[in-house]
């Protein structure tokens, strides 16, 4: 055995092989013990940080997927709040409404004003696009959907009660025929029986005998009488503001006290009272002023002129 040197024997155990002692042998200095306890140390070392990187891999390429997926949620939701602001945007500026808050978008702030460029260099330098561009709201996402929350629940809130006022508000024609004709319209005209210059207070639409005249509101019936001049008549009382009259009934449907909804029939056409023709003497009172009827109805396309209005 040589100094300094260790001596590796392998040896088989079967009974079979007894005779032969020594199969392989092998010696190794004792220096090279340390390196390969060494080695072994740092092959297991790097093998399980391998493993571990590898798995750190996989929980990353996952955290990945799941933050892409959000970010495209994210631009999703973004696009949807930006659509909803558009609409709202519209919405306010068809009902002639705006909001002034501090916390409301700039980009909802376009409409502007201001003095005259004091050079044409001013004008050159005038970029629509990217003024638009700098107006883009930066705010965070949750802040800007929870300032859209406010802004369509006041939104809602404002047209409930809007939706209340035109609740109210007379602007259908007051006859239900297939044809009608508008004889005789608001203002001043010649009087039928006298022939001297007369204010008409409302407006004549002529229809078949019988025809439903129906009511242009939600109200309450004020009065149900007759009048020399109008004869059989129905005036109802739309809330505080408005009030409208049907006269020259051939009879009424409702009672003094009736609650009627727009489009409930109130009367029958009929030539009661100074009357030259079966026809709706219909007037329209706001605020106690009696205004032209013609320009509260919406579906007036629906009723012709005669030949004297055309």
């Amino acid at each position: 055995m040589k100094k300094n040197h260790l001596t590796l024997i392998i040896q088989p155990s079967s009974a079979a092989s007894r005779a032969v002692r020594n199969i392989a042998s092998f010696s190794l200095h004792y220096r090279v013990i340390p390196c390969f306890i060494l080695c072994m140390v740092l092959l297991v070392a790097f093998g399980i940080r391998g493993s571990r990187a590898i798995f750190e891999n996989l929980f990353l390429e996952q955290d990945i997927a799941v933050l892409e997926e959000s970010l495209a949620h994210m631009e999703q939701l973004q696009q949807r709040v930006d659509l909803a602001r558009s609409d709202e945007r519209k919405i306010r500026g068809f009902l002639g409404i705006e909001s002034w808050d501090d916390d409301f978008n700039p980009v909802d702030r376009l409409g502007m004003g201001g003095t005259a460029a004091e050079s044409t260099s001013d004008i050159e330098s005038f970029d629509p696009l990217s003024d638009l561009e700098a107006l883009e709201d930066e705010r965070p996402l949750h802040v800007q959907v929870h300032c859209l929350y406010g802004d369509m629940r006041d939104l809602k809130t404002l047209l409930s009660r809007m939706a209340e006022t035109l609740r109210i508000r007379p602007t259908i024609m007051p006859v239900q025929d297939e044809e009608i004709w508008m004889t005789s319209g608001f203002g001043w005209r010649n009087s039928p029986f006298t022939g001297l210059r007369q204010f008409h207070s409302g407006i004549d639409i002529s229809g078949r005998r019988g025809a439903p005249i129906v009511a242009t509101a939600d109200g309450v019936v004020s009065r149900v009488g007759f009048d020399r001049l109008l004869g059989n008549y129905v005036r109802i009382s739309h809330g505080d503001r408005f009030e409208t009259t049907y006269g020259h009934l051939l009879k009424a449907k409702v009672d003094k006290g009736d609650q009627v909804h727009r489009g409930q029939v109130v009367g029958l056409m009929g030539t009661t009272g100074m009357s030259t023709g079966y026809h709706l003497h219909y007037e329209v009172v706001d605020n106690g002023k009696k205004i032209n009827p013609y320009h509260f109805i919406l579906n007036r396309s629906d009723v012709k002129l005669s030949a004297s209005r055309r």
